[in-house]
């Protein structure tokens, strides 16, 4: 509305105060029922006690500003949102609850409270009750739109803040955890609100296959909340974004949790999420939480230099040997070289031989297992491992230890550590 209301002719009753007047009388019992249905339909906003007296408090200031906006007849447009309903919207936003769910509140609110005056229309036998409940929808959603404006833009820039506020204090304090060697533990884990006593498993995430409309901090949150769940973490864990594509995380786990990258695999994909992970190792105290974070950069690293021919998800542990060498590319490719001879040239036909004798190896040379992980006839195997074999000259039982780990080198390495092909 761009206006107040006319108000009817001096003396008459105004049917439109007179509809106000009904929720004004049964206020409380409209209160109690939205602070209870609201509660009971939207699971995000079911909150402890602290928290849910502030929604308390902001549907009843709400409640009270409508009434009274109707009641004056005052416009809409120069209503702003009470006091208690934005403080509780900047605290939901701190809390991480969707606007949506938020919104989603005004709107029930909206519906209750017309729902009780178009139930008492007929009841007050008002001279045209149409027309006064056309006004009434007027103004209200008049005041719906402003108010959710209002506490949109609120709930938005304090989001925004806090979120960048707590993500520098999360930067500089895992950074001091991870870098000064006097670090004052107790005030680290006071800030970041994490305890460093138990075993900790560090992940490094980052993002793959996104489009322009993906959200990155709601992609990390989800991927934080999927590891939590599949590592049965022990509290919150601690996020850190490194960038816009990339993230920490800290899993507080049990010393003996195990860390099975084809589960999470298969976790993450079923969730649809575009990211990549790398598993540190589940290590104790301080030092651990260091030693961990350390694998799972390592374990990045290699899964880089792999591109996207690498697996999904990447653990330290079943990587070690490669990764601890990942920093060493010119020394790699000699050792590759020397061991593979003219198997170690970057072309296609070769790479699928040394793909097959790496499963071959590592399968404890069963015909049978490498065909199943590669799904091919065991014949197509024992032919591409007597060809690799056979056409360059392998020893498969003096050299076994060094061919394996040649092979697992080309597999992450690929053209960093291959010669090319001669034209």
């Amino acid at each position: 509305m761009n206006g107040p209301v006319e108000r009817p002719a001096d003396g008459a009753p105004d049917p439109v105060v007179l509809a106000a007047q009904v929720i004004q009388e049964r206020r409380d019992e409209l209160i109690a029922k939205l602070v209870a249905s609201t509660t009971a339909e939207i699971a995000e906003l079911e909150h402890d006690e602290p928290l849910r007296g502030l929604l308390e408090a902001s549907i009843t200031e709400n409640i009270v500003t409508a009434v009274h906006m109707i009641s004056n007849r005052i416009d809409p447009q120069t209503v702003d949102a009470p006091a208690s309903a934005v403080s509780y919207a900047r605290r939901l936003a701190q809390r991480d609850v969707p606007l949506s769910a938020l919104l989603r509140a005004y709107r029930l609110g909206h519906a209750q409270s017309l729902d009780l005056v178009l139930g008492e229309a007929v009841r007050l036998g008002l001279p045209d009750p149409a027309a006064t409940v056309i006004t009434l929808v007027s103004l209200t959603s008049a005041y719906l739109d402003r108010v959710c404006d209002q506490i949109g833009r609120v709930y938005e820039e304090e989001r925004e803040r806090w979120v960048s506020s707590r993500g520098m204090l999360r930067q500089y304090w895992v950074s001091q955890l991870l870098d000064n060697p006097r670090v004052d533990l107790r005030q680290a884990e006071a800030a970041l609100d994490h305890r460093l006593s138990g075993s900790h498993v560090a992940v490094e995430g980052w993002l793959y296959g996104t489009t322009a409309a993906t959200d990155p901090t709601a992609v990390f949150d989800r991927l934080a909340s999927l590891l939590s769940t599949v590592l049965h973490a022990q509290g919150r864990p601690l996020l850190v974004h490194t960038d816009e594509a990339d993230a920490r995380i800290w899993l507080a786990v049990r010393p003996d949790c195990p860390l099975d990258p084809d589960r999470v695999a298969a976790e993450l994909s079923d969730a649809a999420l575009p990211v990549r992970v790398a598993l540190g190792t589940v290590r104790p105290g301080l030092d651990g939480f260091r030693r961990s974070t350390r694998a799972a950069a390592r374990a990045k690293a290699l899964a880089l230099s792999a591109g996207t021919s690498g697996p999904r998800v990447v653990a330290f542990a079943r990587v070690a040997p490669v990764a601890l060498l990942v920093d060493e590319p010119r020394e790699l490719a000699d050792f590759v070289s020397d061991t593979l001879g003219d198997l170690a040239v970057d072309d296609p036909r070769r790479e699928v031989l040394r793909e097959t004798l790496r499963v071959f190896l590592a399968t404890n040379r069963s015909y049978a297992a490498t065909a199943d992980e590669l799904t091919v006839h065991r014949n197509t195997v024992h032919y591409r491992v007597q060809r690799a074999v056979d056409h360059y000259q392998l020893d498969l039982d003096a050299n076994a230890f060094d061919l394996h780990f040649a092979l697992n080198v080309c597999r992450w390495h690929g053209a960093r550590v291959l010669r090319r092909k001669r034209r």
